[in-house]
């Protein structure tokens, strides 16, 4: 591995406990909520889950929530 580079993988592990936004492959949704755990497939487990319209607004109130990794489009933290 070169100097400075950060594998996918260990940036996401490095996101665990912070919050984070995901799309999912279902018509684009998103979801939003923090991150507790991840495995070497990238599933994925949120707490305190909302889901976000498309405009960005908040919709529903999901709870936790636990995604598969093949359905994961983007994984980005919420600045």
């Amino acid at each position: 591995m070169v100097n400075g580079i950060v594998l996918p993988i260990k940036k996401v592990f490095s996101l665990v406990d912070s919050k984070i936004t995901v799309e999912i492959k279902d018509d684009g949704r998103k979801l939003q909520g923090r991150l507790v755990a991840v495995d070497e497939y990238l599933n994925i487990h949120m707490e305190e889950t909302t889901e976000l319209n498309e405009n960005g607004q908040r919709g529903r109130n999901l709870g936790t929530v636990v995604i598969r990794g093949n359905n994961i489009l983007s994984i980005s933290p919420v600045i």
